[in-house]
C-alpha cells in the first residue's frame, strides 16, 4: 500500500480511468452530433468549406468572413457560448462579409457524414493510443520516466477526444477548463519526459526547474481559461493573440522536444540504443510528425489545396507513444 501512495499510482489510474470514460462518453455522442460542413482558421475566416455539405449548397465559400449567427455578433462570445448545440435539421442563419458586401446564407445542419464519423472516431483511437500505451509501459516499469510519460499521455489525448455534450454553459465552461488545463501539462510533460529518459537532466533538480518547464503551457492556459469561463468580447485582436500565442508556444514544446530526443539519440553508444529501443524511438518520432508537419504546412500556407488523404495524416502521432512507452519500459542495458 506504501509502494501505491508513494509512486503516486492511484491518483495516476483515476486519472487514466476518467480520460478514459470521456473518451466512451464521446464516442456515444458522435451520433448526436450534426454539422453544417466548414472550418474556420479561429478568426471568422472560411478556411475549407466540405464538398457535398450543407454549407457548400447553402453558398458559404473559401475566404468569406463570418460576422453573425442568427443575427448575433460573433465579437458577442458569451451570447453565442449559450446558444444550445445545433441538431441534425436545425437551420442557421450566417451573414458574411464577401468582397466587401453582406451575405446572408441559410444553413442546415446534417448528421456527421460518414467521412467525419469516421475522422472522429480515428481521432478517439489516436486518444486512446496516447492514454493507454504509456499507461502499460508504467505497469511494467514504475519509474520517474514512465509516470512522467502517462501524465504526458493522459493530457495529450483529451486533444483527441471530444468528450461529451455538456448542456449547462457554466458547466461546460468549467470542464473545457480542466481538460484544456491538463492538455497544456500533458504537452510540458512530454518535454519533462524527454529531460528524464534516458538520463535525467541535472538542473530539473533545481527551484526553477520545473517551473521553467511548465510556466509557459501555463501561461496559455490562463488564457484559454479566461476566454472559456469569462467570455470576453471576441474581437480580432484577442482572437489573434489566442492563435499567435498557441501556436508559438505549442511549436516551441514540439520543436524543443524533437532537439530532445535527437540529443538524446547522439548521446547513447551502440548497445544502449539497442538496449532501450532508441532507434525505433527515433524512427516513430520522425515517421509520427513528418505527415502532420506537411499537412499543417498546406493548410497554413494554401487552405484550398487538399493533398490525398490529408484528413488522415495525423494517424501517424500514434507512433509517438507506441515507441516512446516500448523504450520507457525497458530495462536498460
Amino acid at each position: 500500500m506504501s509502494r501505491v501512495a508513494g509512486d503516486g499510482r492511484f491518483l495516476l489510474i483515476i486519472l487514466t480511468l476518467l480520460a478514459g470514460t470521456w473518451g466512451v462518453l464521446g464516442w456515444m455522442d458522435l451520433a448526436h452530433q450534426a454539422r453544417a460542413g466548414f472550418d474556420t482558421d479561429g478568426n471568422n475566416s472560411v478556411t475549407r468549406v466540405l464538398a457535398g455539405s450543407s454549407a457548400q449548397a447553402a453558398g458559404l465559400k473559401v475566404g468569406d468572413y463570418i460576422t453573425h449567427y442568427d443575427g448575433t455578433p460573433l465579437a458577442d462570445a458569451s451570447t453565442i457560448a449559450r446558444q444550445p448545440r445545433k441538431k441534425a435539421g436545425d437551420v442557421r442563419r450566417v451573414t458574411v462579409e464577401r468582397e466587401g458586401k453582406s451575405v446572408e446564407l441559410r444553413i442546415v445542419y446534417r448528421p456527421l457524414s460518414d467521412h467525419e464519423l469516421a475522422l472522429a472516431r480515428t481521432s478517439l483511437i489516436i486518444g486512446y493510443c496516447f492514454l493507454l500505451f504509456p499507461f502499460v509501459a508504467w505497469f511494467r516499469q514504475s519509474t520517474e520516466a514512465t509516470r512522467v510519460l502517462v501524465v504526458a499521455g493522459t493530457g495529450l489525448s483529451l486533444a483527441f477526444m471530444g468528450g461529451p455534450y455538456i448542456a449547462d454553459f457554466s458547466m461546460r465552461s468549467i470542464v473545457l477548463a480542466i481538460t484544456s488545463l491538463y492538455v497544456m501539462f500533458g504537452i510540458a510533460a512530454l518535454l519533462q519526459f524527454l529531460l528524464v529518459f534516458p538520463h535525467r537532466r541535472p538542473w530539473l533538480n533545481r527551484s526553477f526547474g520545473k517551473k521553467l518547464l511548465y510556466f509557459p503551457a501555463f501561461v496559455l492556459w490562463l488564457l484559454i481559461a479566461y476566454r472559456a469561463l469569462f467570455t470576453p468580447l471576441a474581437s480580432s485582436g484577442l482572437n489573434t493573440l489566442t492563435r499567435f500565442t498557441a501556436g508559438i508556444i505549442v511549436a516551441a514544446y514540439v520543436l524543443v522536444s524533437l532537439f530532445q530526443v535527437l540529443r538524446n539519440y547522439s548521446r547513447t553508444d551502440q548497445a544502449e540504443r539497442k538496449a532501450l529501443a532508441l532507434n525505433g524511438m527515433l524512427l516513430g518520432t520522425v515517421v509520427g510528425l513528418v505527415p502532420v508537419t506537411i499537412a499543417q504546412m498546406v493548410s497554413t500556407f494554401s487552405p484550398q489545396a487538399m493533398l490525398p488523404g490529408q484528413d488522415y495524416y495525423f494517424v501517424t502521432l500514434a507512433l509517438i507513444p507506441l515507441t516512446w512507452a516500448r523504450s520507457a519500459s525497458r530495462p536498460g542495458p
